[in-house]
């Protein structure tokens, strides 16, 4: 799996790896004909990797497995993180399932139906288009050649907050409204102040450092918010939490200037400019410059 550099589905499979955020999100979001019909004590995490270069951007290649209806049937969670329709997702999604069943065609295994799934939360709303329309509507005697096939939508924009914010699992709610809220300004970001406070005690009652790491790196990413504030917000949480935000912020500010640095001596910058540019002793730079060449043998 090649590594996914978009803060967005790196969020997203950190937390929909996780068995019962698919379960509860399964059992909460699901239609009721399809939902009834999945085991959901039988849903695992496939460890296969069906992504080809061409939608390794598209995909987080998360692929989840469960008995349906006392048949084996594969979940495929594909996430979209783009604010505005995308085109022609039904051609990636073929593209994907297919790449899928030439898999178990090689593994001699029987094919499996594939259920689509795509998670939005752009700020557009996200409208189906069927696969005869991208051919202008073709004649019906020429539709027959099409393949025709459904996948399930969820946009998280048509869920209202408090909908969100009740979802049973802890992990799935947070992560629902953070995607949701991700492309928020800042004055609107900060109103969802208390939900996060709230979410995030809960989290650390149940130790969950890394999730909570997690958040802090994601909001860092995608918000308007500085190192300052989102300190802030933490530390109204607990000291083991501002704590755990801390050190959070000091790796990704080490991270960034790290990569600075980097790039100024690639580009022939003396140490005394890369001193004074970014406001580092030249000591502090010349540390750099050795970890630069550590890490580059």
């Amino acid at each position: 799996m090649p590594q996914i550099n978009n803060p967005h589905d790196k969020f997203f499979k950190q937390t929909f790896s996780r068995l019962d955020v698919t379960q509860s999100f399964i059992d909460e979001v699901f239609p009721l004909d399809i939902r009834d019909k999945i085991n959901l004590n039988s849903l695992k995490l496939s460890n296969g990797s069906f992504v080809d270069a061409d939608l390794s951007e598209h995909l987080t290649d998360l692929i989840y497995e469960a008995e349906y209806a006392g048949q084996q049937a594969t979940i495929t969670l594909l996430f979209e993180h783009k604010s505005y329709q995308e085109d022609f997702p039904e051609w990636q999604l073929l593209r994907y399932m297919t790449n899928i069943w030439k898999e178990e065609q090689k593994q001699k295994k029987k094919s499996k139906i594939v259920i689509p799934i795509i998670i939005h939360h752009g700020k557009t709303a996200w409208k189906k288009v069927s696969m005869k329309n991208y051919f202008g509507n073709p004649s019906a005697d020429l539709r027959r050649f099409l393949p025709e096939f459904d996948y399930l939508l969820f946009s998280l924009n048509d869920f209202e907050d408090y909908q969100i914010a009740n979802f049973k699992n802890i992990f799935l709610s947070t992560s629902a409204m953070l995607l949701k809220h991700s492309r928020d300004k800042k004055e609107e970001f900060l109103r969802l102040e208390s939900f996060l406070i709230e979410k995030l005690k809960a989290l650390d009652l149940a130790h969950e450092k890394e999730f909570i790491t997690t958040i802090v790196y994601y909001l860092n990413s995608t918000t308007n918010l500085t190192s300052n504030e989102l300190i802030i917000i933490f530390t109204k949480v607990s000291t083991t939490v501002n704590n755990i935000a801390m050190t959070a912020v000091e790796e990704i500010t080490e991270n960034l200037t790290f990569t600075y640095v980097k790039g100024a001596i690639q580009n022939g910058a003396t140490i005394e400019f890369i001193s004074k540019a970014f406001g580092l002793s030249i000591k502090k730079v010349e540390e750099i410059i050795q970890k630069i060449k550590s890490t580059s043998n």
